[in-house]
């Protein structure tokens, strides 16, 4: 339960073994590169070019990777193409089969025993030739409907503009000059018009007029005073017998779209197959990349890189195996404050499934220590005072354990419902606490705690709560400081807060409560103690002595700052019994509507989807709300973070589930 002792190896072995070394190196899996540099000096501002280490070049294949991304590109788009018209995923007994499983040795016969190159091939023809009839189709019913503009036109436009002793127009009027067009046009003598349509705030005209110079140049005034635009109606044809024309060749495409789709369709089984040649794929994309982190000679590859200490025997066997016997291999253990080492987690049963937490506010560094398992438990009681009700407990529970039966889900899905699984047993414990089924009370039952009576206790149990994770989070930073050789540090950072916060506390409830005098006399002589200390070495990196005070009063004055901590636990509380209430309002607007024949309707359903919904604002809630109780209030007392986290030698599989 602690972050993976890591060693770092220099690797050198001959060309020809490179690729199959990397096929190796990737079921071995837990191995994670470094980018060799070459320049041998250590100023940033030198030319790499310039200091190179003579006859070593960097490993470069831009070639292999060009044609893995056109071949990723392929098969992405079959796959693309086959989900979209695939309904087989939305059927529950596919979503509980979940990604099919393989083991790398699995997943390269796959390769070699499925004809994906034709496969994929045939489905991008197919689908390109789709996408061609789906764009053919369009322009072709905007066509139809640019034509509609104009069907009462009985006439072939075409025609018109043939005409030897007349022009004819077609155009459109903006609707608030229609007065104004009529007006004006009525009173050409030589000229016709017809209106044809009128869609919107524009009008659609046919004008004819005499080819005459006065016709013109009146006809030309009216188009401009009543802004008349014309229009290109590029047909040869009546526009109604246009349209029908084209409502058969839409028919037409129509037929050869729903065969093509009835392709499509037929290739559903080659779906999960195409999934797991695309993971491979990735992963034989990834060693291109990461084999671009290695340096090579002219007969020889160097690489250099990360593995866990423990499994230096098994990788060093494996190298021995595929080069026989022909490489130079030596490992060096990582230094504890080497701020380069990549880290990896490792945790017990229950830990294991909260080390997302870690990883979303920041790995630790090499030096520090993982706060997973300690703040687990913490999660846990939380989450469940915040959550607490038998009822939602127990739902919780069926759903994360029946998931876990009978899906077939990756690493990291499993990870995150056995979260909740763990998470459950919490909100069971606490409700049966507080005495809550499903926002109800069963009579006669035992329960400690009322909450809708008892929230001052309650309140006072919270922050209770809240002290202790504090002084917890404290003596970890206390452990830290004495395991570094800092045992000074742990007495001046730690022990004064404990006797400072701890003496005032313990104080301030002997004073009002008027307990023994002796407790609180000492109490109080310990907290002063703890303020001096703190005053006299919190500024002790200044150097003046001025200084040195000004920055132990500035110290001091943080305890204001513990005083807010303290508070923010009351949201332990705050949180219980807005849920709690919410579930009561539900059982109480049921049992008003109950009685009659609308009850019979309502009432399940009333009951059913409120409670759903509460049980998920309670359990979203406590979820984040606990996590900030961890990364604020917590770990805001030992834990820094920073580190890199080490990245397996493989993708994170999306489509299929890849084991070991």
């Amino acid at each position: 339960m602690a972050i993976v002792k890591m060693s770092k190896f220099d690797l050198v072995i001959f060309n020809s073994k490179r690729a199959e070394i990397l096929k190796r190196l990737q079921r071995f899996k837990e191995v994670n590169f470094v980018d060799i540099n070459l320049s041998d000096s250590e100023d940033e501002n030198d030319e790499i070019n310039e200091n190179k280490i003579e006859g070593v070049t960097k490993y470069v294949n831009n070639e292999e990777l060009t044609h893995i991304e056109e071949r990723l590109h392929q098969v992405r788009s079959a796959i693309s193409l086959i989900k979209k018209y695939d309904v087989r995923k939305t059927r529950l007994r596919d979503v509980i089969k979940g990604n099919e499983n393989y083991t790398f040795d699995e997943l390269y016969k796959k390769v070699l025993s499925y004809d994906w190159k034709k496969i994929s091939s045939e489905l991008n023809d197919i689908g390109a030739q789709y996408a061609n009839i789906k764009s053919r189709i369009s322009k072709k019913y905007s066509k139809y409907d640019e034509i509609d503009l104009w069907e009462r036109l009985d006439v072939n436009p075409k025609e018109l503009k043939q005409l030897k002793k007349v022009n004819s127009y077609l155009g459109t009027v903006p609707l608030k000059l229609k007065g104004t067009f009529i007006e004006q046009i009525s009173n050409l003598s030589n000229t016709y018009y017809e209106e044809l349509k009128i869609v919107k705030d524009e009008v659609y005209y046919l004008v004819i007029s005499l080819i005459e110079e006065n016709e013109a140049k009146k006809l030309s005034e009216v188009f401009r005073d009543s802004s008349f635009t014309v229009a290109n109606l590029d047909i040869d044809a009546v526009p109604q017998d246009y349209k029908d024309k084209l409502q058969k060749e839409i028919s037409e495409l129509k037929k050869e779209k729903r065969k093509l789709k009835s392709k499509i369709k037929s290739y559903g089984e080659d779906l999960t197959d195409l999934e797991a040649i695309y993971e491979y794929l990735q992963n034989k994309k990834l060693r291109i990349t990461e084999s671009e982190k290695l340096a090579q000679t002219e007969n020889t590859n160097i690489i250099n890189g990360w593995i866990p200490t423990a499994k230096k025997d098994e990788f060093e066997k494996l190298i021995r195996e595929e080069t026989d016997g022909n490489y130079y291999l030596s490992f060096e253990e990582a230094k504890k404050d080497d701020e380069t080492v990549p880290i990896k987690l490792k945790n017990g049963k229950i830990s294991t499934n909260f080390e997302t937490l870690t990883q979303m506010y920041a790995y630790p560094r090499y030096n520090e220590i993982d706060p997973t398992p300690l703040f687990t438990p913490f999660y846990i009681l939380f989450f469940g005072m915040m959550g607490a009700d038998v009822g939602y407990g127990l739902v919780l529970l069926l759903a994360t354990a029946i998931t876990l039966k009978i899906v077939n889900l990756n690493d990291s899905m499993k990870k995150s419902v056995k979260f909740f699984f763990y998470l459950s047993f919490s909100v069971i414990f606490w409700g049966f606490l507080y005495g809550s089924y499903f926002g109800a009370t069963i009579p006669k039952m035992w329960r400690l705690i009322d909450p809708s009576s008892e929230y001052n206790t309650l309140l006072i149990g919270s922050i209770a709560f809240g002290v202790v994770h504090i002084f917890v989070g404290l003596g970890i930073k206390a452990y830290m400081l004495i395991r570094d050789g800092k045992s000074l540090e742990a007495v001046y950072d730690v022990l004064f807060w404990y006797m400072a916060l701890a003496g005032g506390i313990v104080f301030l409830i002997f004073k009002l409560k008027n307990l023994s005098p002796v407790v609180t006399q000492v109490s109080m002589w310990v907290m002063i103690l703890g303020m001096a200390g703190i005053i006299l070495t919190g500024g002790r990196e200044a150097k003046s002595v001025g200084a040195k005070l000004g920055g132990g009063l500035y110290s001091l004055y943080g305890i204001s700052s513990y005083i807010g901590d303290f508070v923010s636990y009351s949201r332990l509380m705050a949180l219980g019994l807005s849920g709690g209430f919410i579930a009561s309002a539900i059982n109480m607007i049921a049992g008003m509507i109950a009685g009659n024949w609308a009850g019979m309707i309502f009432v399940p359903v009333i009951l059913v989807f409120g409670h759903l919904f509460n049980m998920f604002l309670s359990f979203l809630g406590a979820y984040v709300h606990t996590s900030r109780l961890m990364y604020v209030e917590y770990f805001g007392k030992f834990y820094e973070g920073g580190g890199r986290p080490f990245k397996d030698f493989r993708t994170e599989t999306k489509k299929i589930n890849l084991k070991d």
